[in-house]
């Protein structure tokens, strides 16, 4: 059902998936694109943004066919014959009225900037930044910084990190934070945070014979 409404609602308000992107505060089309297909939804707070864009409740989103919202059951009428009917005064006050109307309901959604609730997020330190692109560079001198991130929050993990690029897209996205747990062990097709040649990356593990590849979901982005 959401993906259904995400394109209805998109297409409805003459949006492309390139200015939605960026309402959203992406870089990319990826997502938008993979949501539309219904291969995955969004997380819950990029849903409710989603809902803010679209002036819509985050259930009508999720649980209703809003292609359907418009239906009425009363007779369509003939526009154009009443319209003619009407004396020119009256034609043009309905042709000012109905332009006006058209007029906002093409901007209603539009240059919408909406700000997280205080209640909805929390700063944390992030202990640096990972790549998913050509690497960043991290040592001792990597200073930590303050995010703001969408509750809730892991209880138990050992360090966050922002991601930087887009090679791990569709799952993870750019300026993203992440939650590593540090651990002896690695398996194969795990996630991982890795650091090569003094580079911080955010990759999957694929191990073969033996032999450890950094894989990059994005097929756009070569592995390592």
């Amino acid at each position: 059902m959401f993906s259904d409404n995400l394109k209805y609602l998109r297409e409805k308000n003459n949006m492309d998936q390139i200015e939605l992107a960026t309402k959203l505060g992406r870089k990319s089309t990826s997502s938008i694109s993979e949501w539309e297909k219904g291969k995955y939804q969004p997380k819950a707070g990029v849903l409710s943004d989603i809902a803010h864009i679209f002036n819509v409740s985050l259930d009508d989103l999720m649980n209703k066919d809003l292609r359907n919202e418009n239906e009425v059951s009363y007779p369509k009428l003939d526009v154009l014959s009443i319209f003619n009917q009407l004396n020119p005064k009256r034609q043009q006050a309905s042709y000012d009225y109905i332009s006006n109307q058209l007029k906002e309901q093409r901007n209603n959604n539009r240059n919408v900037i909406k700000f997280p609730k205080d209640d909805d997020t929390v700063e944390i330190t992030a202990s640096g930044v990972l790549s998913a692109g050509v690497g960043e560079f991290l040592d001792d001198s990597t200073k930590p910084f303050t995010v703001i991130v969408h509750k809730p929050v892991p209880s138990d993990y050992d360090y966050a990190f922002q991601i930087n690029g887009h090679s791990m897209e569709p799952v993870y996205q750019d300026k993203q934070v992440v939650f590593v747990k540090r651990e002896d062990d690695y398996r194969d097709g795990q996630i991982i945070a890795a650091v090569m040649d003094g580079c911080a990356y955010l990759k999957k593990l694929s191990v073969v014979s033996g032999e450890a590849t950094l894989v990059s979901l994005n097929p756009q982005y070569p592995n390592i």
